[in-house]
């Protein structure tokens, strides 16, 4: 197993939040690829995979804090994609992924937005769940915050 940690991401910094999780328990993931978003009190930033494998483990879920050492999850090497699906098979199972997370999503009232934007639309009383992002692939920008609160 290897066990993906909590790096130390700057001298100052010892414990971060978990934003997102992009992956799930026995999902395939490949090297390199971004498994967690997480969130310091000066920046977001992804951890990815260290290796190819299947999720074994997700120790520190969404919402949560992890201090600097920490284990986050868990990767299988030996782990295939799709316990030897064909590639046509994968593919389904990918949508339904992104379904399953889009629902997790809306049912956590979550909207992906840096802090800086996340701070505005909060400065501004403006509820991002109700904001229509105009930024490439529906992004919120801060044209956006700012048309939704009437300024």
């Amino acid at each position: 197993m290897i066990e993906i940690r909590l790096p130390q991401l700057a001298e100052d910094v010892n414990e971060s939040l978990m934003v997102l999780w992009f992956v799930s328990v026995g999902d395939f993931v490949e090297k390199g690829q971004p498994l967690v978003e997480i969130q310091t009190e000066k920046a977001v930033s992804e951890i990815t995979a260290e290796s190819s494998g299947t999720i074994q483990e997700i120790a520190v879920k969404r919402g949560d804090s992890a201090k600097v050492g920490d284990v986050l999850a868990t990767i299988d090497p030996d782990g295939v994609s799709g316990k030897g699906a064909t590639a046509q098979d994968e593919k389904p199972a990918r949508e339904t992924k992104v379904e399953t997370s889009s629902t997790s999503q809306a049912s956590n009232n979550f909207v992906r937005v840096s802090p800086r934007l996340r701070r505005l639309a909060k400065d501004l009383g403006v509820n991002l769940e109700t904001v229509k992002g105009s930024g490439p692939q529906g992004n919120i920008t801060e044209e956006d915050i700012r048309d939704e609160s009437g300024l």
